[in-house]
């Protein structure tokens, strides 16, 4: 296994687990904001998409791309005519852009050290 390789196989794994948090936070966001208004019977396709997303992260170049599906009308429910329920632009931009480039930034030589003791455990029980 090349460092390239264990560079995407990292951030694609960062990349995971940062749509996965985006998701459960916005899951707690719809629920609250439904428990506390009259949109019950209107919001079964929000929480559907939200509970099972639809999401593919594939490599590109040196990096990940990720493709992620959403209703067109999520992201219109941050504006303050409609709710101003803060559910995608501050929970997309705050995750990825401050926690998952964060984790990308500081924790990569962590999880090559990992990666080396493994490989090191697994080279040496043979």
């Amino acid at each position: 296994m090349t460092t390239e390789s264990l560079k995407v196989q990292y951030l694609r794994q960062q990349v995971d687990r940062g749509i996965r948090e985006i998701f459960a936070a916005q899951v707690e966001i719809a629920a609250r904001k439904i428990s506390h208004s009259k949109q019950n019977s209107r919001t079964g396709a929000l929480m559907d998409s939200l509970r099972s997303p639809r999401y593919t992260i594939t490599q590109s170049g040196e990096g990940v791309e990720a493709h992620v599906r959403i209703l067109t009308y999520m992201r219109f429910m941050d504006m303050r005519k409609v709710g101003n329920w803060k559910i995608y632009n501050r929970q997309v931009w705050g995750i990825l852009y401050h926690d998952v480039r964060a984790r990308v930034r500081y924790e990569f030589e962590d999880f090559i050290a990992r990666q080396r003791e493994q490989l090191q455990q697994s080279l040496s029980a043979q």
